[in-house]
């Protein structure tokens, strides 16, 4: 079964001006798209989680980072 991962993909400077290229090149490789931030330069989504470290070999791509998802302890647990 495949696991999504999310995650927070930065454009290089260089490909500001690109950047609708660089975002065809991320949903084609398999990044589901949520929120583009184009004035960052900046995309969130997520993948298949064998995938992650692929988006970072695109060109145009600065950085990949995964999403911390924050969680709460349940009610019945000792950390309250």
């Amino acid at each position: 079964m495949d696991r999504m991962a999310p995650v927070v993909v930065s454009v290089t400077d260089e490909y500001l001006d690109r950047f609708g290229e660089v975002l065809e090149a991320l949903r084609a490789r398999g990044l589901v798209i949520d929120h583009v931030l184009d004035d960052l330069g900046t995309v969130t989504g997520s993948i298949d989680t064998d995938e992650v470290e692929a988006l970072g070999s695109l060109t145009g791509v600065a950085s990949v980072e995964r999403q911390r998802q924050p969680g709460i302890a349940p009610p019945e647990s000792d950390v309250q």
